[in-house]
């Protein structure tokens, strides 16, 4: 499994993660960049096929100045492990790459699924976000602490 940067060939993929209906309750419409508001969003490749989009966008919690994480699979791809892994390479490139100090998760307190991947990444509940939902932070000095050593 790889990220790869969203481009024009991954509209089929978008329209039809909105349409999932478990993607549509706990994510909604899938935020598209613009220039007022970059997004960081890839494709999750398996083989040499899109199954779903990982990434990060500008979030509203927390005094919106945040990057939050967002993983969306379609439904054939899920329970494999792929959206923890997605994750775990997405957090790696918000910390590595883009040099962020700190992402978060604002995350439906229904979803256990996404809960228990942001505890296995290291994500620490800090309290309530948008109605319904639980915010999860990792912060840079937590992820490099987090690694191996080589």
């Amino acid at each position: 499994m790889e990220l790869r940067p969203l481009n024009p060939s991954d509209d089929e993929l978008l329209s039809s993660l909105e349409q999932q209906e478990d993607v549509w309750e706990f994510v909604g419409t899938l935020p598209l960049p613009d220039e007022e508001n970059p997004h960081h969003l890839f494709a999750i490749i398996e083989g040499q096929t899109s199954v779903g989009v990982a990434g990060l966008v500008r979030s509203q919690a927390l005094g919106g100045t945040d990057f939050e994480l967002l993983c969306a699979l379609r439904s054939e791809a899920q329970g494999r492990g792929l959206a923890k892994e997605a994750c775990k390479l997405a957090m790696a490139w918000a910390f590595d790459t883009a040099k962020l100090d700190r992402v978060i998760a604002c995350i439906g307190d229904s979803n256990d699924g996404a809960r228990a991947i942001a505890t296995k990444l290291g994500m620490t509940a800090v309290g309530s976000g948008p109605p319904g939902t639980t915010v999860y932070v990792k912060d840079r000095v937590k992820h490099k602490r987090g690694r191996p050593a080589a």
